[in-house]
């Protein structure tokens, strides 16, 4: 057998595959947009990295090439570093202005060049508009001292390289030449650089040496970033703690390094405009594919729904469909077509059950009707010879069983009589054979009490006494005919089991094949038990069970199952 699928069922399986597979692809292709995205943050942040420390190098190298130049190819510098003794006091004075000539057209922008000796007779600085605020104030003049001092130091750092030199208010990269006594130092404002790119002022890019961060300490801290974090990512990426990611170059020749470091908050700002319309956009297409699930639902599935009650309506014999009014035209056509549906329904419904209680009764009564007239010719032969005889209280009696007998058998074959009523008739019928016959007959009866009052349909003992009465001449044998009713249960439902048995000639091989096929509807002869099946079939519509048999000891056995209904018996109709 072909499997049978709900189309409710499948609507919604196919809905939710397709808001499934919707959502999916929605959340695979934003993920991969925000995975783009971030590494186009990524990329950009290394392009930045590259572009701000090139910058710092090429103003370093600058700087470096000058004091280089200056120290190995300038005679105003040679001359300077020279005794006292060599240069007169004029010779001097044009030297230095020579120098300062020079410096000032080299220094710009985050840069300074300090040029000083060690017996303090020379002491000359100049820097660009960034270098230290581009002011020469008092904190710039202590901050050239400072400088002048540290290389003058005995802990000098080394010359002809890059060093570091920070305090509180600025950290400077410094490359220094000595020529003799005297020092030309070049300067970087690192603090300077960073501020005057916009993205590097006071964002997640640092300066670094080996030795140490130089710029944006604080925002390193912060994020926990260290100065091994910095080493490690040089080239590279590092995720530390799963919240920061740093990235740094650095140049080996000047010493210096840029690190780039990206909290996942800068992140979420980032990408938190491309999130929010990721998750609006899921919303709406969940909110879409609800409004069109309920819409399609309204179109296909309700229209089946309606059917579905129609059809249970109808079988449980309304003479209207009960629905809603629909705002759909469509619904509306198709609730105006299942309630004609129904009226035509009941209409032929009523038409042909009529004409089939019309049939039934019209069998019935053919097959009540198909009786033949010997028992009553016997009759009024044997009233007759009463009278004659002048035996008066027997004619009075065989006349009244009589007059009950036509009664009875002309009694409604659509109407059910009770046990017992049925009992009563066939006391009045075996009263009659009794007075007909000379031998001698046996009526004998186990009936259960709570069972008299259930309906049957009628002749359904009498019947089969009249066909025993029948087909078993007089004799000297001593007839016997039982009737037994009780109640069993089969298959789990309640019955009623009237059982007939009796000691004559039972039923012939030929009856017994009529009696099971029920061939020859309209059938002349032998009328009796096949007519009383037929009314049961149509009274019963075939709910019911039979047997006939021939019993081992000799004689017929007739046995009816008759279904219980609340302790009673079919109710169309009362007795009359």
């Amino acid at each position: 057998m072909k499997r049978q699928y709900s189309g409710k069922k499948l609507v919604i399986v196919i809905f939710f595959v397709m808001l499934t597979v919707a959502v999916l692809c929605l959340t695979v292709c934003g993920g991969y947009a925000l995975y783009n995205s971030m590494q186009d943050m990524m990329t950009y942040n290394r392009v930045a990295l590259d572009l701000y420390l090139n910058d710092l190098v090429h103003v370093m190298g600058d700087m470096q090439n000058f004091n280089e130049d200056v120290f190995a190819n300038d005679l105003d510098f040679t001359a300077l570093s020279r005794e006292n003794r060599f240069v007169s006091a004029a010779q001097r004075m044009q030297v230095e202005f020579n120098l300062r000539h020079i410096i000032q057209s080299r220094t710009q922008g985050i840069t300074g060049i300090l040029l000083f000796d060690t017996k303090q007779n020379t002491n000359y600085y100049w820097f660009g508009s960034d270098f230290l605020g581009g002011r020469v104030n008092t904190k710039t003049i202590e901050e050239m001292r400072a400088i002048r001092s540290l290389w003058l130091s005995d802990g000098a750092p080394a010359t002809q390289r890059w060093v570091s030199y920070s305090d509180e208010s600025c950290t400077l990269l410094m490359n220094a030449f000595r020529k003799r006594d005297l020092y030309l130092c070049a300067m970087v404002d690192v603090q300077a650089c960073a501020a005057r790119e916009n993205r590097l002022e006071g964002s997640g890019f640092a300066f670094f040496t080996r030795d140490g961060i130089l710029s944006n300490v604080s925002g390193a801290q912060e994020n926990g970033v260290l100065l091994e974090d910095m080493l490690s990512a040089i080239d590279g990426t590092l995720f530390k703690r799963g919240s920061v990611i740093v990235q740094s170059r650095f140049n080996e020749e000047m010493g210096i390094g840029l690190c780039g470091i990206i909290s996942f908050a800068s992140v979420w700002e980032y990408l938190r405009v491309y999130v929010i319309m990721l998750a609006a956009s899921l919303l709406f297409i969940c909110v879409l594919f609800m409004c069109m699930y309920r819409l399609l639902r309204k179109m296909l599935i309700s229209p089946l729904n309606q059917i579905i009650d129609a059809t249970r309506q109808i079988e449980e014999g309304v003479a209207a469909v009960q629905s809603e009014t629909n705002s759909l035209r469509e619904m509306a056509e198709i609730q105006e077509a299942l309630a004609k549906l129904v009226e035509q329904k009941v209409t032929l419904a009523k038409e042909n059950l009529c004409w089939r209680e019309q049939k039934e009764h019209a069998l019935l009564q053919y097959y009540q009707l198909q009786t033949r007239s010997h028992f009553f010719l016997n009759c009024l032969k044997s009233i007759h010879g009463l009278t004659v005889q002048g035996e008066r209280e027997k004619t009075i009696n065989i006349i009244g069983m009589f007059s009950n007998h036509l009664r009875y058998v002309f009694h409604d074959s659509l109407n059910f009589v009770t046990v017992q009523a049925e009992l009563d008739e066939v006391r009045d019928y075996f009263g009659i054979i009794e007075a007909e016959r000379s031998d001698h007959i046996l009526l004998q009866q186990n009936i259960d009490p709570d069972l008299l009052d259930f309906r049957v349909p009628p002749l359904i003992i009498q019947t089969f006494l009249e066909n025993f009465n029948k087909h078993n001449a007089q004799g000297g044998k001593i007839l016997r005919f039982g009737i037994h009713i009780d109640s069993v249960e089969m298959e789990g439902r309640q019955y009623m089991r009237i059982r007939m048995t009796d000691n004559g000639v039972g039923y012939s091989e030929e009856a017994l094949q009529s009696l099971q096929s029920q061939d020859g509807l309209f059938e002349q002869y032998h009328v009796g038990v096949q007519n009383l099946c037929r009314r049961i079939d149509i009274l019963y519509h075939g709910q019911y069970e039979k047997a006939f048999f021939n019993s081992p000891c000799g004689g017929a056995v007739s046995i009816f199952y008759l279904p219980f209904s609340a302790g009673s018996g079919p109710k169309q109709g009362e007795e009359s």
